[in-house]
């Protein structure tokens, strides 16, 4: 099946903005090429600042110095990098060819979103088992492709798409977030939690649920959902705990006993730390801040 982009033909666009930067992030350039030649370099140190480059690998293999170190960039590598700095990208000699997508943009959440994702993944990423961000760009490419005059509120929300979905892979290279991209194992530990959650669950009783060892079990399901299995089963208690506070009028103690806390001080304490205040303090809000539930991310 084909990407959008592919339906197109590689080529580049480049913006240029009358107006100051209102837009927190603006597209500078976004392009489709293939090279096969030594003199494709681009050193960071002799470009225009304030610029964001992001560049992945279709195909074939190119190269990132960042400092002092080298990076290979073959397939479904990217590379993130702030310029000016001390950086060069570039094809190297005896290379066959590099085909890559690329955007340069600019403003201030590029520079602070991007800025972030290169501290918590480096310079250089594997995208082999995270697609998303290819999807995204390779959809933005194609929309420009065949609307040159593209609204560029719609081309920023596209990046905004594609910085949310580098923050993902931040937060858990490998967590999956719908019900269809998780296991087998995975799915009947959390339904064992879902219907069990206020009895006294063991790591031993979710993983006889989920058919694994112990400790394949525990290494699955925070690979594939960001939290450890007793994080997850606190998750779906709090989650619980904070319908009751909203729709009952259930003393703090009840909603914690109903939801698996035995001492109330524990509740609270727990409470507090995933949702940011004290069940009695959640329950005082419920007017100003009417949710029907309440949903605890990792």
């Amino acid at each position: 099946m084909l990407i959008p982009h592919e339906a197109c033909a590689r080529t580049s666009f480049g913006f240029k903005y009358i107006s100051p930067a209102e837009l927190p992030i603006r597209l500078i350039n976004i392009g489709w090429d293939r090279v096969a030649a030594a003199s494709y370099r681009w050193n960071g140190m002799e470009r225009g600042g304030g610029l964001i480059v992001f560049q992945y690998t279709l195909a074939g293999k190119g190269m990132l110095r960042d400092g002092e170190r080298l990076y290979a960039l073959p397939k479904d590598t990217g590379f993130m990098t702030v310029v000016p700095g001390d950086q060069e990208y570039y094809f190297p000699e005896g290379g066959e060819e590099w085909e890559f997508l690329y955007i340069v943009v600019n403003g201030a959440d590029a520079l602070s979103h991007f800025t972030t994702l290169i501290k918590k993944l480096g310079p250089v990423v594997s995208f082999r088992e995270h697609r998303e961000p290819l999807a995204v760009l390779s959809r933005l490419y194609a929309e420009v492709y065949r609307d040159p005059e593209l609204d560029k509120y719609t081309i920023s929300a596209r990046l905004y798409e594609l910085l949310m979905s580098l923050h993902r892979l931040a937060e858990g290279r490998d967590i999956v977030r719908t019900p269809e991209e998780m296991p087998d194992s995975v799915r009947a530990a959390i339904k064992l939690m879902k219907s069990r959650f206020a009895a006294d669950l063991s790591v031993e009783d979710m993983a006889a649920a989920a058919g694994l060892s112990k400790y394949h079990f525990c290494r699955q399901f925070s690979k594939k959902t960001g939290l450890t299995p007793n994080q997850y089963l606190r998750k779906i208690r709090i989650e619980q705990a904070a319908w009751l506070l909203r729709h009952t009028d259930m003393t703090v103690e009840s909603v914690g006993r109903e939801t698996g806390f035995e001492y109330t001080n524990y509740f609270i304490k727990v409470f507090r730390s995933f949702v940011g205040t004290t069940p009695s303090e959640y329950r005082i809000g419920k007017t100003g801040d009417p949710v029907y539930f309440l949903r605890i991310e990792p």
